[in-house]
């Protein structure tokens, strides 16, 4: 990710009102990232290493790894650039869940920070729900088959 990228999550997530936004740009990102996080839970680096440790013991590390190899994905939470979340909806049962990794490989960096768990909250007309809400009421081939579509249109 480039530095003028995550520094725009950096600013938008400093801003305090929608008012202070400095430009659409801000102010988009700043509704959208305030939406979904009155409505879907963050976990900080402790929780998730917490979280997955029930069979092995995890780390930071593991946890970049995880996101390097694309298993799972993270978001800035504050102006510190070492602050992570992992948006909760990606795991399951002591553990990542396996679609997770299989969407990312789908999308191959396509999108990335809150772009990426924006993308996964919003509408998708042929789910008829966001992939967010699928990944729990819809077979995992179906909602596969929608990120690859989605992907490669033609």
């Amino acid at each position: 990710m480039t530095c003028k990228y995550e520094r725009l999550f950096i600013d938008v997530l400093n801003l305090k009102s929608v008012n202070e936004a400095p430009t659409k740009q801000h102010e988009i990102y700043f509704n959208e990232i305030n939406k979904f996080t009155k409505h879907l839970l963050i976990l900080t680096p402790q929780q998730v290493i917490d979280y997955l440790s029930l069979d092995k013991h995890y780390t930071q590390n593991d946890l970049e790894l995880m996101e390097k190899e694309q298993t799972l994905f993270s978001v800035t939470q504050t102006s510190e650039k070492s602050n992570r979340g992992y948006p909760a909806f990606q795991f399951d049962a002591g553990a990542v869940r396996p679609v997770i990794a299989s969407i990312l490989k789908i999308l191959d960096g396509d999108y990335k920070n809150w772009d990426l768990a924006l993308w996964f909250n919003s509408f998708n007309c042929d789910l008829d729900m966001s992939l967010i809400k699928a990944l729990d009421t819809m077979p995992l081939e179906q909602v596969l088959k929608e990120v690859d579509k989605e992907k490669s249109p033609y």
